[in-house]
């Protein structure tokens, strides 16, 4: 006696199986929306013109022919637009970036404010394509807006630093056409002479390390 609900349970699994076999495939989940490869992102290539919308943050760090040195820090957020093409596996692309950002500091003397308002690249970049992901590697020519104020009169001097870029990236494939974005980039720039009337002249450099994330189309 002490079995029979087992026995019970045990009858009622073997009845609900038998009917569930008897249900027709086509009101089943899986005929409904697909079979679970049905279900999975297929893989439909990187070639295609492409835009983003980033935000992130960096350091911009700078020194001058008058042994000053400078580090600043700043949010920013942009765009980009570029073009892919797919070789097999291997992604080859080109594109264009502008951002805006915030620098700010003063100098150790406390007489001086410096500051920086964009950056911009112009880079190529190889890639592999595996899938849903893509990692690469760029590089190429970048640009960054750098100026100095004198606090007591307001007597500036303003460059465009051109130097440089180096990075690298993941991208992730959200839809077909929907993506992901994260990227890093490393600008390096060359001297630029400053001038502020009453003040010596000198020659500054500097370099930047960006990171960012952003949500793109590929068209």
């Amino acid at each position: 006696m002490r079995f029979t609900p087992l026995v019970v349970i045990a009858m009622s699994v073997g009845v609900s199986v038998s009917e569930a076999a008897d249900i027709p495939t086509d009101v089943l989940p899986v005929a409904q929306f697909g079979s679970p490869e049905n279900l999975r992102l297929k893989p439909v290539g990187w070639t295609g013109f492409n835009a983003v919308l980033f935000a992130g943050g960096g350091f911009l760090q700078g020194t001058d022919s008058l042994g000053l040195d400078a580090f600043f820090r700043s949010a920013l957020f942009g765009g980009s637009l570029g073009y892919d093409h797919q070789f097999n596996s291997i992604v080859f692309g080109a594109g264009v970036e502008g951002a805006f950002t915030n620098f700010r500091g003063n100098s150790s003397s406390g007489n001086f404010r410096q500051k920086s308002n964009w950056l911009s690249s112009a880079t190529v970049r190889i890639g592999y394509d595996v899938g849903r992901f893509m990692p690469y590697l760029s590089g190429g020519i970048g640009f960054g807006n750098y100026e100095i104020e004198r606090k007591s009169d307001g007597a500036s001097d303003e460059n465009t630093q051109v130097g440089y870029v180096l990075g690298g990236g993941l991208e992730a494939r959200i839809t077909e056409g929907l993506f992901a974005r994260a990227d890093y980039k490393h600008y390096e720039f060359s001297d630029q002479r400053y001038s502020v009337p009453g003040t010596q002249s000198f020659t500054a450099e500097g370099n930047a390390d960006i990171f960012q994330v952003g949500v793109g189309y590929r068209f």
